[in-house]
């Protein structure tokens, strides 16, 4: 019941989604150095389907959770008192969610947050399975067919949403190619200017997840170095299986001309 009230949101929340390994934290990073906006370490995977009363969300206390709960109608009505409650700590800036499989849930998420900006960040999905192969904590990186329907899944949602004014799809090869012209794209959808530190690790990589070892890259500047390491890193099963699954969606995103 308490996620299926209605609450309507008028939180100007910019989330970033996309599938797991697609760059999502490479995006929030460099948004979050930008000085109207913010971000926290973690994710608040309030719009999945984790068990929302058993953790702490928000980087908060259990007892500032337990207030926020008693006093919220619903999850929409939570996530909006967390998140004003962190951005009056942090100069009234606009605060950056970074969800990846909230991509899930961007047409429910759309509705409720009629204010709110969606980037999407998209990668080629043999890349990102390269790279989840070797991250734990991705229980579709198995095999090389869950993780392609699974990604399949995760980047088929925003095309059924192609034209909505709020949702920028990004890819995260144009991006680390060239990314400056890709970051003022994003930040002139989000209505911003840009600024030069955006780009500087030393200031996106001072998030505290760029002190992660599994998130080290954040620390280095953005590079194209990890663009296409599924010819070296997956078999040619593997490269057949993932691509036999999701062919549409690589076609769609261009990835599969890229192959030749």
């Amino acid at each position: 019941m308490w996620r299926a009230r209605r609450t309507i949101s008028e939180s100007r929340t910019v989330f970033v989604v996309g599938s797991p390994r697609s760059g999502t934290s490479l995006i929030q990073s460099v948004l979050a150095a930008h000085s109207r906006l913010f971000s926290i370490p973690g994710e608040t995977g309030l719009f999945t389907h984790q068990n929302i009363f058993a953790r702490r969300h928000f980087g908060l206390s259990w007892a500032e959770n337990q207030a926020l709960l008693l006093a919220s109608r619903d999850v929409v009505d939570f996530f909006d008192r967390g998140v004003r409650l962190l951005e009056s700590r942090n100069d009234n800036r606009t605060f950056v969610e970074k969800t990846p499989q909230h991509v899930l849930r961007l047409e429910f998420l759309s509705r409720r947050f009629p204010n709110a900006r969606f980037v999407h960040v998209v990668r080629d999905g043999r890349d990102c399975f390269a790279s989840a192969k070797t991250y734990a904590g991705i229980p579709q990186a198995t095999s090389a067919r869950r993780f392609a329907r699974y990604w399949s899944r995760c980047v088929e949602v925003p095309l059924r949403m192609d034209g909505n004014p709020r949702l920028l799809t990004i890819r995260y090869e144009d991006f680390v190619r060239t990314s400056a012209p890709e970051l003022a794209r994003v930040m002139g959808f989000l209505n911003l200017e840009l600024e030069e530190r955006q780009l500087d690790p030393e200031w996106f990589g001072s998030h505290k997840r760029g002190h992660r070892d599994e998130f080290r890259l954040l620390r280095s500047p953005v590079s194209e170095r990890r663009v296409g390491r599924w010819r070296t890193e997956l078999s040619t099963a593997e490269r057949r299986d993932f691509e036999r699954r999701a062919r549409r969606p690589l076609a769609a995103y261009g990835y599969l001309q890229e192959s030749h």
